[in-house]
């Protein structure tokens, strides 16, 4: 059997022998992209050479890796070596204005498209008042309406003479028709007159009148098509100066964007609704202001909405959301309040982050995404359908617009990456079925970074590049060595650096402000610890309050002599910005019975399920020891005294084996030491989390009260290679104040913690020896149990 061992001051400290020879980072060149992520780099290279439907991107990992900015530096550069896409604009719709209509241009060309446009209506301003207003337009105007006029007058002239003839008199209605009144010499015939005539003369007069109303309807009928026809060629007239006007205006736009159907479409029908309205053009001075608003309303259909104008020079687009909201994420229709009514057009829809990223790369921020599910549930629509569509929603005082628009949806080809945590995507997979059809690679971000010589220059190259870019003092080979070891420190292991790029960072930005306040031109190793006492000062108060509730006695803690059933374990607590170190004493009682093992935290339900697995762990480990020579009969309770937060975890099931072996055998145990570890049937002591945390926790409690060279901890061997203890803990070592042992089975940690004035000092012997006592105590409690 192995001995346990003491480990020495030598043990505990951290060096770098592949840091690359330098002496300040000034030395260094500047590295840029990630580190030690090469399976992560592998999924994205591929997933940004897939070009199937599917293949978008979920990119996991721990925030503060520096996974964001590799990732857009990384797409970008990708994106830049492909094509642009087209240009997208929406347009009035002169066929149906609540369907605005989307028009595809040429890359590039959007914004200059929009300035040709409104420069043309400006031209036409400009130029049909010239036009219309000319000598020449008014004459063959004039030419064309004394034409009509004349024919007018001569139907009217006819109707006069046929009245002359017959002997009437004609009177126009205001509603253009004839009244033909009877004469008498030069008078107007009366209603006495009339009644005075024969039968024969009044059939006569009305004959006479009979015969004029069919010839008046005749004439009014040729009198209003030869009205019809003078505005009809009146019409075509202005049509005619119209198209004179535009045609060169509208030739341009059709041979520097007409590249597609869509946009000729649309040129054509604007052509045709400027001619169709061109007397709207003409300015009116007496127009009221009211008319005046209606008339910008009418203008706007003329602008052009520009959505996406992209560059040629640029590649596809990369564009990271800064928000997931629907409508900055999709687009939306916003609405103004003219003259007292909430309306809306084409020129008011607003693009998305989709818009923005079509024929290329959106990348999104899971969490923000899955925190609007109207989101998520439109952008999956998206994809599927490879459209994208703008929704009209209610507002939020819950009133439905009173225009309503549906525009034209845009043909969509993105690759969407979403960056997220392992916990989201586990999710995503497990509750939402289209999730993995349309998210099939997955590139995940290691939260720690291997030990190794690349990747230690990588590291040093990049806080090279980081001093430079931020304008810092550069850091000497020393400084380099203890952010290192912080960096190690963070990723609890000796093999591994944290990913944790950005509290690396913020270490130097503080060690930055101390060499500062110092004059010094260089960042040294005291610097960066200086900057490494704050931050853990910083989000130290908690520590500090624990740590006088032991100095008080508010915790009660036994750190010297021996005692039966009684010892010190370990553990910490998380309060998300400090994990704090704790001693915890461990009792136990043991009794005759026959319920075996009792947890007292489990019946009060203050235990989990991972700590009661513990302590059963620990009676199978004791049926073994001693179920084979004796009947096992026993009651023990096991507590955590001054626990009242509840117990999770098994980092302590070692501690509490050996508390139940220490009572059941009547040998007292050191109280001087903490163990942390937990133990299996076998009684083989496994690793545990947060080892370092328990040790300086440990420790400090220790110098508290004072260190006489009695104290200690005892760690499982499997996780000395986890140990970046501070400074502090290391020369107390040196010096023999302090120890740490590292075990690989509870025989070893019974050598350390026995007290050897009770027990044999070697453990073959003290195993047996402590076996002997439980059967003699087992034996005394059958026979009481017998005897009751």
């Amino acid at each position: 059997m192995t001995k346990f061992v003491e480990l020495k001051a030598k043990d505990l400290v951290l060096n770098f022998p592949q840091l690359p020879a330098f002496k300040t980072t000034e030395d260094i060149e500047p590295y840029k992209s990630i580190i030690g992520q090469k399976r992560a780099e592998k999924s994205i290279e591929l997933g940004l050479k897939m070009n199937k439907k599917g293949y978008n991107i979920f990119i996991s990992g721990h925030s503060g890796t520096g996974k964001t900015g590799y990732i857009v530096r990384k797409i970008e550069e990708y994106a830049k070596n492909l094509p642009a896409p087209e240009d997208w604009c929406y347009v009035y719709n002169f066929e149906d204005s609540n369907i605005p209509l989307a028009i595809p241009l040429k890359t590039g060309t959007a914004n200059k498209f929009k300035e040709d446009v409104a420069e043309f209506i400006k031209y036409l301003f400009k130029e049909v008042p010239t036009f219309f207003n000319s000598q020449n337009y008014e004459k063959e105007k004039s030419k064309l309406m004394d034409k009509y006029e004349d024919e007018i007058v001569k139907l009217s002239d006819y109707l006069e003479e046929e009245a002359t003839k017959k002997n009437f008199n004609i009177k126009e209605t205001p509603t253009g028709e004839f009244v033909f009144i009877p004469m008498i010499g030069d008078k107007e015939m009366e209603t006495e007159d009339y009644n005075k005539l024969t039968q024969e003369q009044k059939e006569k007069v009305n004959s006479s009148i009979g015969e004029l109303r069919m010839l008046s309807v005749d004439i009014i009928k040729n009198t209003r098509k030869l009205s019809k026809r003078m505005e009809e060629e009146l019409k075509a007239l202005d049509n005619k100066i119209a198209e004179t006007i535009i045609k060169q205006k509208i030739s341009y736009l059709f041979e520097n964007y007409g590249l597609n159907d869509k946009v000729r479409r649309y040129i054509e029908q604007l052509k045709k609704d400027i001619i169709q309205n061109i007397g709207a053009f003409l300015e009116n001075e007496e127009q009221e202001k009211k008319d005046k608003e209606l008339e910008k309303l009418f203008f706007r259909r003329y602008e052009v909405n520009v959505l996406v104008c992209n560059s040629e020079d640029k590649g596809a687009p990369v564009i990271f959301a800064d928000s997931a909201e629907y409508g900055s994420l999709l687009g939306k229709v916003e609405y103004e309040n003219k003259l007292g009514n909430l309306i809306t057009d084409f020129s008011l829809i607003k693009p998305g982050c989709l818009h923005q990223a079509n024929g290329g790369y959106l990348i999104i921020k899971a969490h923000e995404l899955f925190s609007s599910p109207k989101s998520w549930e439109a952008l999956k629509k998206c994809i599927n359908l490879e459209v994208i569509n703008i929704e009209n929603f209610k507002h939020d005082v819950d009133m439905l617009p009173i225009i309503t628009l549906n525009p034209e949806s845009i043909p969509l080809k993105v690759k969407v990456i979403l960056l997220g945590s392992n916990m989201l995507y586990s999710m995503l997979l497990e509750r939402d079925l289209e999730f993995e059809k349309l998210f099939k690679i997955k590139a995940e971000f290691d939260s720690e970074i291997e030990n190794e010589e690349n990747n230690i220059c990588n590291l040093v190259g990049f806080l090279s590049n980081y001093v430079k870019q931020n304008d810092l003092r550069h850091i000497t080979k020393a400084g380099i060595s203890e952010l290192l070891r912080y960096s190690s420190r963070l990723a609890e292991s000796r093999n591994y650096f944290s990913a944790s790029m950005s509290k690396l960072m913020q270490i130097v930005d503080l060690a930055d402000y101390y060499a500062a306040s110092e004059d010094s031109k260089l960042i040294d190793r005291e610097h960066i610890k200086s900057a490494m006492l704050e931050t853990e000062a910083m989000h130290g108060l908690v520590r500090k309050k624990v740590l006088n509730m032991y100095e008080t006695r508010k915790y009660v803690v036994e750190l010297k002599g021996s005692k039966i059933g009684q010892i010190n374990g370990l553990s910490v607590s998380n309060y998300g910005d400090c994990v704090v170190g704790q001693q915890h004493r461990i009792t136990v009682n043991t009794y005759a019975g026959k319920k075996g093992v009792v947890n007292i935290e489990r019946e009060t339900e203050m235990s989990g399920s991972i700590h009661d697995k513990g302590i059963m762990i620990l009676s199978g480990f004791v049926g073994e020891l001693l179920g084979q020579d004796t009947r096992i009969s026993f009651n023990a309770s096991i507590a955590f005294e001054q626990l009242y937060s509840g117990i999770e975890g098994d980092s302590a099931s070692a501690a509490e084996l050996l508390a139940l072996l220490s009572s059941l055998s009547d040998i007292p145990l050191k109280q001087s030491l903490a163990i942390t570890g937990s133990v299996n049937q076998k009684g083989e002591i496994q690793p545990i989390g947060g080892v370092n945390e328990k040790i300086e926790g440990y420790f400090d409690i220790c110098s508290i009260f004072g260190l006489d060279g009695s104290h200690g901890v005892i760690i499982p061997v499997t996780n000395v290679d986890d140990l970046i203890l501070n400074d502090k803990i290391i020369n107390a070592v040196d010096s023999g104040l302090f120890h740490i042992y590292s075990v690989a089975s509870i025989e070893q940690c019974l050598e350390i913690l026995c007290d050897y004035k009770f027990t044999s000092r070697t453990s073959p012997k003290l195993i047996k020896e402590i076996k002997d006592r439980i059967i003699q105590k087992l034996t005394r409690y059958n026979q009481i149990l017998k005897e009751s």
